[in-house]
């Protein structure tokens, strides 16, 4: 059967239904940041790869990748990769990244065998994704409130942070935060109640919150200077980052995501809120350069 590759935003009536509503409203909101590569076999739906560019750091994010169930494993997910690199390299970007989450299973395997054939990177371990449910966390909390705080911390809502310094920070992008922020401190959907971190009166971290659905919420970022990235900081702007999280009504769940280097900060989740966890899934990650 013959399958026909296009532009989804051309057949956006067809492709949208295929399409997570998380990303359909980010989709929405600049078109122009997204490549949407849609797949068909006539009017049978085959398959569907989302990429975000981000221009100013010449990258190109396959952040959602779908293809159904009798396309599995014939291929179809290559073609997407070749298609993408060469729009990528078109537009002048270097480098192309591709997201994958979930368990290592045979599909996996797959994926990272076409991945490295075509001269990717093997895919490894980026971050973990969280689930907590709100009851559990307030419980959780409540037998684990006396902790050793460092004073000279000092705590401030996100909202009420100038813009002007704000801006200071973005400046900072990969040289005192991680790549992985890179596109989460200018963002309007960033919660105005969420935390800043300041020591000095200088801002050395946050502990950024959104709103994911209206159950929902989404621990956007949490990150602090690696000067001042002791287990007892970190652990402290995680706790009274969460008891932030629970002054906000009209949710139920929390998705949590922590890189895959804060191995302190993980083990103190697992630990300390381990019966708040509902859920954890590993997000990998594979690069390529493009030419």
């Amino acid at each position: 059967m013959k399958i026909t590759i296009e532009n989804a935003m051309s057949n956006h009536t067809f492709y949208r239904n295929f399409i997570p509503f998380h990303l359909l409203k980010m989709i929405e909101e600049s078109k122009e940041e997204f490549t949407i590569l849609g797949a068909r076999c006539k009017d049978d739906y085959a398959g569907i790869v989302v990429a975000k560019k981000y221009k100013e750091a010449s990258v190109m994010k396959i952040i959602y990748l779908s293809v159904s169930e009798w396309n599995r494993n014939t291929g179809l997910e290559e073609m997407f990769f070749y298609l993408l690199e060469d729009i990528a390299s078109s537009e002048k970007i270097h480098q192309i990244h591709f997201e994958y989450s979930g368990d290592r299973n045979e599909y996996f395997y797959y994926i990272d065998g076409l991945l490295r054939k075509n001269n990717w990177s093997s895919l490894k371990p980026k971050s973990f994704n969280y689930l907590l449910f709100r009851n559990a966390i307030s419980r959780d909390l409540k037998y684990n409130r006396h902790f050793n705080s460092n004073q000279e911390l000092i705590f401030f809502e996100w909202g009420l942070f100038p813009s002007d310094q704000r801006f200071e920070i973005i400046q900072g992008y990969e040289k005192w935060y991680p790549k992985t922020h890179d596109s989460f401190l200018d963002t309007e959907m960033i919660e105005k109640s969420s935390l800043g971190v300041k020591f000095n009166g200088e801002v050395i971290g946050w502990f950024l919150i959104e709103r994911f659905d209206s159950q929902t919420l989404l621990v956007k970022s949490i990150s602090i200077k690696e000067e001042y990235r002791s287990a007892q900081n970190s652990r402290q702007l995680l706790i009274i980052g969460l008891m932030q999280c629970l002054k906000l009504p009209g949710w139920q769940n929390l998705i949590l995501n922590m890189d895959d280097e804060n191995k302190q900060l993980q083990l103190f989740l697992e630990r300390v809120l381990r019966r708040s966890i509902q859920n954890k899934t590993i997000m990998y990650i594979s690069m390529k350069k493009v030419l």
